[in-house]
């Protein structure tokens, strides 16, 4: 008699083994002349969104040479205190570019290049765009340092691989031929409810057990209660010769043997990283993957599914549920379990009278309110209500509904104070908004829902030059270079200057730290001023003599 499980679960790893072998021949060297540690992979589940990339360890050692993986030219370098910190792109020939991020510092030739157009720019946070003839690469070429610039937690490289046209990130294990034996690991099945299919919610998480090297459920028959529901995971790859728990990459659903779901993290464009939110969710520090779709979505990660993924059961019989995971070489596991619907009660229908619909264009218009929802910002249709509460402020929608796109918000302000129109903000709990004052209307965009007030934000940016260990008045200050301290209350740093006897010099900030350091060009420093500006204009300006 044909297994015909056995034969899927071949078939499985033959597709992912196609899946692998579609980018091979690429020719991309590793970037780090080390044993390759993979300490986050592709498509991980991030606060708001996809890992675009992986992240190489350099620890216990930042200021590693970072090399070209292939030949080409760079295309773009940015310096920037937040994000990817100090970046460089390379173009390759073959269609794609390579992205080496947060680095501490750039190859001589490149440091160079960068220098001389921020002192023409007048610029420390920069982005430029060479041109091919500029700055061209060799495969092997160091082009940089590992740091840990930018919004990074600790010194690490990331690094992406993109389709230069398009510019979606493309998952690089299905490139490297990384070391890898090792199957995914299922740690719980959630069940979800989908009585509203607008409305999911988790009722059940049940933990996976191994039984040997099988993997089971306690209770090996679920008895729901309702006919209606859909199926989500959460567990972990590994690598050979590492503990790091990465994101699994592919996972199968399967109803009485036939497949009903199927996903795999890769060609995840930045445009979906907030995506994240709807696809995933994170539970008592537990991290589920669902395998059902939203009723609108944009994304590519979907290979195939049947009514979304969401099951319906026709009976009260006794079902039976696989799921399947695997990694990027093809290393797959399983857990196989039944389901037994109590009742049949079929999908409710929702009798919510939506406003805004995530298929189209929507705009909420009143007397003192505007909010403009694009299509596609949200998953799902919702009701969205939109007024001026008591306390005078504007109320937009729920806040815990996660969105995938910004909201245009127009609020209507009666009263003004004469002379600060250009310092007008707007709080929405812990975060501040700046936007644009017209004809008695402040336009901004907010990338959630929730309550928003009216502010005015009048406060400069302070300047803080900490005490050396010598104990000196100057601060931090001497012949060569000056570190100090920025922050600003309300709208956040926009821009940052240091000048050494009038000229103006390149400095670093680090906005983990609130850190600038800046290392003088002048040969005999005298003067010295600093000047800090917010998102709103407010300038803070300091003078010392050296």
């Amino acid at each position: 008699m044909i297994n015909f499980r056995i034969l899927f679960l071949l078939f499985f790893t033959l597709n992912c083994s196609f899946f692998y072998a579609q980018y091979n021949g690429l020719g991309f060297s590793y970037p780090l002349d080390r044993e390759v540690v993979i300490t986050g992979n592709y498509g991980e589940i991030r606060p708001n969104h996809f890992h675009a990339g992986l992240d190489f360890s350099t620890d216990p050692t930042a200021n590693l040479p970072i090399k070209s993986v292939g030949d080409g030219y760079i295309s773009r370098i940015k310096i920037s205190s937040v994000g990817y910190g100090r970046v460089l792109y390379i173009t390759h020939p073959n269609g794609y570019v390579s992205v080496y991020a947060h680095q501490k510092k750039y190859a001589s030739k490149i440091d160079t290049y960068i220098k001389q157009k921020q002192i023409e720019q007048k610029k420390n946070e920069i982005e430029v765009y060479p041109n091919a003839n500029e700055l061209p690469i060799k495969k092997g070429e160091v082009i940089g340092y590992t740091g840990n610039s930018g919004s990074s937690t600790g010194p690490h490289l990331h690094f992406e691989i993109r389709e230069e046209k398009s510019e979606i990130p493309v998952n690089p294990l299905l490139i490297y031929d990384v070391k890898d034996d090792v199957k995914p690991e299922l740690t719980h099945i959630a069940i979800y409810s989908t009585a509203d299919t607008n409305s999911v919610k988790r009722i059940s998480s049940v933990p996976v057990k191994y039984i040997g090297d099988k993997l089971s459920l306690p209770k090996y028959t679920q008895v729901l209660p309702e006919n209606t529901f859909a199926i989500g995971f959460a567990g972990f790859d590994r690598a050979n010769a590492t503990n790091n728990k990465n994101n699994i990459y592919e996972a199968k659903l399967l109803l009485d043997d036939k497949i009903i779901y199927h996903h795999q993290l890769n060609n995840i464009s930045f445009d979906n990283g907030r995506y994240v939110n709807v696809f995933s969710e994170k539970v008592g520090g537990i991290k589920y993957q669902k395998c059902f779709t939203p009723s609108c979505y944009d994304i590519n990660i979907y290979k195939n599914s049947i009514n979304g993924g969401k099951i319906e059961l026709k009976d009260t019989l006794i079902h039976t549920i696989e799921l399947i995971v695997a990694d990027e070489k093809g290393n797959a596991n399983q857990v196989q379990f039944k389901v037994k619907a109590s009742k049949i009660e079929g999908y409710k229908s929702n009798s919510t009278l939506y406003n805004a619909y995530c298929f189209k264009d929507c705009l909420i218009k009143k007397e003192d309110i505007e909010c403009e929802i694009k299509a596609g910002t949200s998953s799902k249709s919702l009701f969205v209500a939109a007024y001026i509460n008591k306390l005078g402020k504007a109320v937009v929608g729920n806040k815990n509904e996660p969105l995938l796109k910004p909201i245009t918000l127009s609020i209507k302000i009666n009263k003004v104070i004469k002379g600060k129109e250009s310092k007008i903000i707007l709080m929405n709990e812990d975060n501040c908004l700046v936007g644009k004052y017209e004809n008695a209307w402040f336009k901004t965009e907010s990338k959630s829902f929730g309550t928003f007030g009216i502010g005015y934000d009048t406060i400069a940016p302070t300047i803080v030059f900490p005490v050396s260990k010598k104990k000196s008045s100057k601060g931090i200050v001497s012949k060569t270079s000056v570190t100090f301290k920025i922050a600003d209350n309300l709208s956040g740093i926009a821009d940052y200057n240091v000048y050494v006897n009038d000229v103006w010099q390149i400095a670093e900030y680090d906005a983990k730290s609130n850190t600038v350091i800046c290392y003088f060009t002048e040969v005999n420093p005298k003067t010295l001023r600093v000047e800090v500006i917010d998102k709103v204009g407010n300038k803070a300006v300091v003078n010392k003599k050296i």
